[in-house]
């Protein structure tokens, strides 16, 4: 018996260094760089070429990229998003509208993460367009704050500079403090979110990632979906098993 061919389709969303291209790496339990593929028509693709030493390129939030060890996940990368521009976000809510609408399920976006890195302290441009990048609410939204591992040994090293002898007591709650004040608090509403860290490391999963993306898609069928694009991830699926 054949096997459905289940494409799962994330828009990853973030400035250049945000940690994207390592999460998609850590989804895909791989150390490959991904493929980029563009849409030329009537069935037609064209492969993007990166540059062999940055693995940067010129492509655009339409072109498909996807790994060879996990072909069952199609990413889309908004580019250029770090710029803050009006422009850019009509471009992200414009392929958002397009893809979430689209009549064949495979071909439809799935969900959107939104990856706002930790290493700074000053993430107002960073959270700037959250709200706004999916205007119909028909994609599940998921916060993505990465780095956070940097962002914790920065609290250490603030406190420690401080004075103090108990700063490695503080610390926790401290971030836990910064965290909510200045990143999650200025997103606004309640919205789904993870923190990642050792994003860098090879072997790390992102199983987290995956929960809160699965448990907050609306339709069993894109659950089904997702499990059978990461299958190979028992502990997701024992997971969502309870849990549904």
């Amino acid at each position: 018996m054949k096997k459905p061919d289940l494409k799962f389709r994330v828009l990853i969303i973030g400035r250049a260094n945000a940690g994207k291209t390592s999460i998609l790496k850590r989804v895909c339990d791989t150390t490959e760089s991904p493929e980029i593929y563009r849409n030329l028509g009537r069935g037609k693709r064209e492969r993007v070429q990166l540059d062999s030493t940055t693995e940067r390129g010129e492509h655009n939030i339409t072109d498909e990229l996807t790994f060879t060890k996990h072909d069952g996940y199609i990413f889309h990368d908004s580019c250029g998003f770090e710029s803050g521009s009006e422009e850019e976000l009509k471009v992200v809510q414009t392929f958002v509208r397009e893809k979430s609408t689209e009549k064949r399920l495979r071909n439809r976006l799935h969900a959107i993460w939104y990856c706002i890195p930790m290493d700074n302290r000053r993430p107002s441009l960073d959270l700037k367009y959250f709200n706004d990048v999916c205007p119909d609410r028909n994609v599940p939204l998921i916060a993505v704050f990465t780095k956070y591992d940097q962002f914790k040994d920065n609290i250490e090293i603030r406190l420690k500079r401080g004075g103090g002898t108990d700063w490695e007591t503080k610390a926790p709650a401290e971030a836990e403090r910064v965290f909510q004040e200045e990143y999650l608090g200025k997103v606004g509403g309640m919205p789904d979110f993870v923190r990642l860290e050792g994003m860098h490391e090879a072997g790390k999963r992102c199983t987290e990632l995956l929960e809160k993306t699965a448990n907050a898609l609306n339709d069993n069928v894109v659950t089904v979906m997702l499990l059978a694009v990461q299958r190979g991830n028992l502990e997701l699926s024992v997971s969502l098993a309870v849990k549904k």
